[in-house]
């Protein structure tokens, strides 16, 4: 009987060791670290399109800058008092240049990123400037931005996203 029990005692420990793999079921996920030459790389292509997205901005071409964005993209936009979809992501752009007299431009302060897999996480600070004809500085307003950016063979879509009104000078 004793013989019996340290058999069974014995089997249930090399069961219960084998089935304690570290860090439980996510250790069966591929978890090989990124080289940091890699993850450079690919948190600078998701700079340049947060470069392209700003462009696309002082262009006032909302066609192209809804390319940018995943069909499935929710974010919580600083305009507006809710979350929004693809569909109303471009809405408050024409208004940056709603009056003819005054040129719209921006300023990016890239803050930080993070490279995960094919996913870059981007955080930014941005100045919009309104200038008159003169160059002469009429408001600016500072916003603070994350977007989570997603690169499908080589393309990279906004998958989602936060923005948020830092300083205003009227």
């Amino acid at each position: 009987m004793h013989k019996l029990l340290r058999r069974l005692v014995a089997v249930t420990l090399v069961i219960a060791l084998f089935s304690c793999k570290e860090g439980g079921k996510d250790s069966e996920i591929d978890s090989t670290p990124m080289t940091s030459v890699i993850m450079e790389e690919m948190e600078n292509e998701a700079w340049q399109m947060e470069e392209l997205y700003w462009t696309l901005v002082q262009n006032n071409d909302t066609i192209a800058y809804k390319k940018l964005w995943h069909d499935q993209f929710i974010g919580y936009p600083s305009f507006g008092d809710g979350v929004s979809d693809k569909s109303r992501i471009a809405s408050w752009i024409p208004e940056l240049h709603a009056n003819p007299d005054e040129k719209f431009s921006y300023q990016l302060y890239r803050k930080a990123s993070n490279a995960i897999d094919d996913i870059v996480i981007v955080f930014y600070d941005a100045d919009q400037i309104w200038t008159d004809k003169n160059g002469q500085v009429l408001r600016k307003e500072t916003d603070k931005f994350t977007h989570t950016w997603k690169k499908y063979g080589d393309t990279w879509l906004i998958l989602g996203g936060m923005a948020a009104i830092k300083t205003a000078n009227p």
